[in-house]
């Protein structure tokens, strides 16, 4: 347990430099949770760095590796400057205090924390997927590209992204050793951090009142019955780098567009459902970045052409770009587009309806989601044109999802059965903060609509 408390410990204290560097008014819950976000994210680009320039992992060389990333990023956030008019503008609202609400999150991270440490880690996705790879790549000291090469070994998705087992193998490096009983700990850090960017970005928006509450509201979606998954980093990653944007579009901030692309990067790390999210994102700024959308997302006009938006998220794809070539590179085989994809969607477009019918009725937690909608088609008009972009990218990535059942070469059935409430808690947390941004924004208007001037981005 205390080699997994010092990595992440050590996550944070590398990921606050580079959170500072990309923003550096950064302070309080966004300070902490994107830190740790980002030491996650810099620790598998440092153990992925020496492999692919063949140096041994040991701890004294991630530790060089790491402090001199530490050192850059120190540098960099030195230089920046404290603020701008702008995002002076963007954060003068920002309601910092704390309510009891904050305390019941606390408390249900915890009961979360008590789950994820009953024990070791034994879902059979972690032992043959992402523990599997992070021991093998411990014992090689370094990714073992000869055993993501071997055709026996496709059944552990050898081209699926190594965040995860990257980061398993940091704290492995710290204790010395392979240990999967404290590794629950990450998955319970990766929630802790989404919920940290999710208050400190919905008080910029709202009362501590309602930021605490939607925060204790989306604890139950951030956090990830998947132990030993990807599930948690992409949630935590994705979450945060959709709602990130969300942010950059509405206040045309520039630090919540860093944020944001280098959030989807690490999202994309992840999962290959991580680097269809980015996809996503891109088409859904591009979209509602255009000019007869642009105003849709904030009052103020911008020297900057909206339809060139999607442009700031060229970081998200310069990280994705380096395990996308390496993959290449090495010929690892991606199951979803094995033998004749053609041939599977046009056999299965004619029962669309069927596949749609099944996922319909394997949908986990349908009252939920049933809400959401719900809470969409009563909201005014003018609180869904708001939120478009997250409506629209959450619209998106179903229909990916969809398309992915469409034409996979497994079994419908059993694809669907295994994956489809994983996948549909991918996106939970930005719909979720969206509508209830919507509904809040809207009870509080109607309650008190003489001074509705008064408050800001109502």
């Amino acid at each position: 347990m205390t080699a997994t408390l010092i990595a992440i410990l050590s996550l944070i204290v590398l990921g606050i430099p580079l959170t500072l560097a990309v923003d550096r008014r950064a302070r309080g819950p966004l300070l902490l949770g994107a830190s740790f976000l980002y030491g996650s994210g810099a620790m598998f680009l440092v153990l992925l760095a020496l492999s692919v320039v063949h140096v041994r992992w040991t701890l004294i060389s991630v530790t060089i590796s790491a402090l001199v990333l530490f050192c850059a990023a120190a540098i960099l956030a030195f230089r920046q400057p404290t603020t701008d008019n702008r995002q002076r503008a963007a954060g003068a609202h920002i309601a910092a205090g704390a309510h009891f609400f904050d305390l019941a999150t606390l408390v249900t991270l915890t009961g979360y924390g008590f789950d994820a440490t009953l024990a070791a880690l034994g879902a059979w996705d972690f032992w043959a997927i992402w523990g599997l790879k992070a021991k093998v790549f411990l014992e090689m000291g370094g990714i073992d590209w000869r055993f993501l090469e071997s055709r026996w070994n496709v059944f552990f998705h050898p081209d699926y992204p190594i965040l995860v087992p990257l980061n398993f193998d940091f704290v492995a490096l710290i204790s010395g050793g392979w240990s999967d009983r404290w590794l629950g700990l990450l998955f319970v850090s990766w929630a802790a951090a989404l919920l940290l960017v999710v208050r400190a970005l919905a008080a910029r928006e709202t009362s501590p009142f309602f930021a605490s509450l939607l925060t204790l509201s989306l604890a139950s979606l951030a956090v990830s019955p998947w132990l030993g998954y990807a599930e948690g980093a992409l949630i935590a990653f994705g979450g945060a780098g959709i709602l990130f944007v969300r942010a950059a579009m509405r206040d045309d901030d520039a630090a919540s567009w860093r944020h944001g692309a280098l959030m989807l990067g690490f999202a994309a790390n992840c999962k290959n459902e991580g680097l269809a999210l980015l996809v996503a994102v891109t088409i859904g700024v591009a979209i509602a970045g255009s000019r007869r959308l642009g105003g849709m997302f904030s009052r103020r006009e911008t020297s900057r052409p909206r339809n060139l938006a999607t442009a700031r998220l060229w970081p998200a794809y310069a990280l994705a770009a380096p395990w996308l070539l390496l993959r290449l590179m090495h010929t690892l085989p991606t199951d979803i587009t094995s033998g004749s994809t053609l041939s599977r969607l046009m056999a299965r477009l004619p029962h669309l309806h069927q596949v749609l019918a099944l996922l319909g009725a394997q949908l986990s937690e349908p009252w939920f989601w049933i809400a959401i909608l719900a809470g969409i088609l009563v909201a005014p008009a003018a609180a869904r044109r708001g939120e478009f972009f997250v409506i629209l990218v959450t619209a998106i990535q179903l229909f990916f999802y969809i398309a992915a059942y469409v034409v996979t070469p497994n079994d419908l059935h059993w694809h669907v059965l295994t994956s489809w409430s994983r996948l549909t808690s991918h996106i939970a947390v930005p719909i979720t903060f969206a509508v209830f941004l919507m509904l809040a924004k809207s009870l509080r208007r109607s309650q008190d609509a003489p001074h509705a001037e008064a408050r800001p981005d109502e």
